[in-house]
């Protein structure tokens, strides 16, 4: 829950991703004051020693890896049962996101991405330790794209490979990934990690997996009975040489593999600069075609046959009487092997023309997703190409856009249909516009492929007059074409301060809120006006002001003068001076016969100022 500490230092924050094995937070180191993520292992097998061992392991494996290319381990313990292991914080996403998100990635993208995890993977293998489960979503590219190798949680020493299976004979490892020594329940080594990394460059290049199934055992059969199929069928602008490495990396047999990761990282930097592999490139059937083709005749013997000529000529013996001359003979064969070969030639074709007549109609798979094309046309005898994918904003990804040869024509068996294969609508990224003017933000929208919105005024006392306050949306992908709303500035919203002088305070008050002003009071006191009635204003009525500016009212306040008529000089003075008023004292005649009030000023119930003098008169 947000806000519990583990280990006494660190507090959760939220909640960041979760797997089978344990949950993932992000949270912060109270002692180091840095963000972390924090892997607690989920309760239920908290009392199981074998998981525990094997929490332990993952930390204490990836631990020992100090490399920028794999997240690094800053800690693990237990609090109260839960067992926990706390890591470096990685702000970005898993490269299963990007691919989930983009499909198949830019060539020299994918290839320095396998070049980052075989250089982290080649730091592991060379402390004896292999993953045993890359995959997209163990891979981490941060927002500043740095590749982070992560979740070392079934990895083991190589000296324990043969230690690949748990109690319960399942296969540790992730069945699309996994490679075939791990599917079978054999020892592994570096190699495996090798095979999985083929396994997500492929992915990568291709957009799919080169093994499906309806069940992680299904999928599990195919990595050791069946081949993938050639990356470049399915997308023809990857070389055979990056063809050639992804295929070595895939061998079945780990000894025809890479050896080594750096081994198949060279292979992949001479790849992507064009230059020789050492994996051997697989040969297209037009080239296969071309180097079985016949070479040109030459009529002019070799010295060899030359020789040869002459010493038969030397030693040939003569012919028997009555026997053919041996040149008429030489022109009788030569004349046989003519005819016959014109024979076979004629047979040859024949059959060639009556194998490949045209009897296969091209079902339609326009509309149709990649994997039902494929196995529409293979269920129809054809072979399926993808010549190319582009975007599409009428069919999802990985749909059919289009083939050739069209439905409904005629082709031989075992013909290949082309396909353009959709990408999904084509996104890019939204452009920030906060601060153009707009006409800067309509140029960079349209460069963006994007088109400007709504567009709506607002003032702004931080933002200059014509410039854009906001957008919507404000970052992220969005599909090509889509509108981009803004707010525009029209600057500081000047409010004319309206009169108010003389008007009771609380209807002055009103008049202030309703123009966007906020109302202040003071006191202040003037015996020839009404009570709480505004004195004066500051600014003055007209003046100039920003949005919800302070206007400082002085208003009228009168205390009600109490009656004392009657009562003696002493219990009057005392009566006015407890009410906040000051005494005159006026005698009716110079020496009073009775020390009685007979009237005062201000009269009774009057409002006076606070302060104020009350007279009074005694008889």
């Amino acid at each position: 829950m947000p806000g519990k500490q583990y280990g006494g230092r660190y507090q959760v924050k939220g909640s960041i991703a979760s797997g089978g094995m344990a949950e993932v937070f992000l949270a912060r180191d109270a002692m180091l004051d840095r963000l972390v993520a924090l892997k607690l292992m989920h309760l239920e097998f908290a009392r199981n020693s074998a998981f525990i061992e094997r929490f332990r392991r993952e930390a204490q494996a990836a631990a020992s890896l100090n490399d920028p290319r794999v997240v690094a381990i800053y800690d693990w313990g237990s609090d109260a049962g839960t067992y926990f292991i706390v890591m470096e914080y990685v702000e970005g996403s898993t490269l299963a996101e990007i691919i989930r998100a983009s499909g198949p990635l830019p060539i020299s993208k994918a290839v320095k991405i396998a070049v980052e995890v075989l250089g982290g993977l080649h730091l592991a293998h060379q402390k004896g330790i292999v993953h045993r489960d890359v995959k997209p979503a163990n891979i981490a590219i941060t927002v500043g794209g740095q590749v982070k190798v992560m979740d070392f949680g079934i990895a083991r020493a190589a000296q324990d490979g043969a230690m690949t299976v748990t109690q319960t004979g399942m296969v540790i490892g992730t069945a699309s990934y996994f490679s075939p020594e791990q599917a079978q329940g054999r020892a592994v080594d570096a190699r495996s990690d090798i095979y999985s990394v083929g396994i997500v460059l492929y992915e990568m290049l291709t957009g799919v997996v080169p093994f499906k199934g309806d069940s992680p055992v299904a999928v599990a059969y195919k990595h050791v009975t069946e081949n993938p199929t050639p990356p470049r069928v399915l997308a023809e602008d990857i070389s055979p040489a990056l063809e050639a490495v992804v295929m070595k990396a895939l061998a079945k047999n780990p000894d025809n593999r890479y050896q080594t990761a750096q081994q198949m990282s060279l292979d992949l930097g001479r790849a992507l600069r064009g230059q020789q592999v050492e994996a051997t490139p697989l040969l297209s059937s037009q080239e296969q075609t071309a180097m079985m083709g016949a070479v040109p005749y030459d009529r002019r013997p070799n010295e060899y046959e030359a020789d040869l000529d002459r010493t038969s000529v030397l030693t040939e013996a003569p012919p028997p009487r009555g026997a053919q001359p041996a040149g008429g003979t030489a022109k009788a064969l030569i004349a046989l092997a003519v005819l016959l070969a014109i024979g076979v030639a004629v047979m040859a074709f024949w059959m060639l023309s009556e194998n490949s007549a045209p009897d296969i109609t091209v079902p339609k798979v326009t509309g149709k997703t990649l994997e039902e094309a494929e196995q529409i046309l293979a269920d129809a005898g054809l072979r399926t190409r993808v010549a190319r994918r582009q975007p599409s904003s009428e069919l999802p990804a990985f749909s059919v856009i289009s083939q050739d040869p069209e439905d409904g024509r005629k082709v031989t068996d075992g013909a290949v249909v082309s396909l353009v294969i959709s990408q999904g609508p084509e996104v890019v990224d939204v452009p920030s516009l906060v601060g153009l003017t707009r006409a800067e933000a309509d140029q960079l929208l349209a460069d963006a492929g994007l088109a400007a919105g709504e567009v709506t005024s607002e003032a702004s006392d931080t933002v200059a007059e014509g410039r854009v306050i906001s957008q919507t949306p404000a970052t992220g992908k969005i599909e090509k074409g889509e509108p981009v709303n803004f707010v525009v500035s029209t600057g500081k919203e000047v409010i004319r301060v309206p009169r108010v002088v003389g008007l009771p305070q609380e209807e002055a008050e009103t008049a202030i809120s309703d123009s966007g002003l906020t109302p202040r009071t003071q006191r202040g006191c003037d015996a020839a006006k009404a009570s709480a009635v505004v004195l004066a204003q500051d600014p003055q009525p007209g003046a100039e002001v920003s949005d919800n500016a302070d206007v400082l009212l002085t208003v009228n306040e009168l205390a009600s003068v109490p009656d004392v008529t009657g009562k003696t000089t002493a219990a009057a003075s005392e009566e006015l001076q407890r009410a906040g008023f000051k005494v005159e004292v006026q005698n009716a005649l110079p020496m009073p016969v009775f020390d009685t009030v007979a009237g005062q000023s201000p009269q009774a119930g009057e409002g006076a100022c606070s302060g104020g003098t009350v007279r009074i008169r005694i008889t």
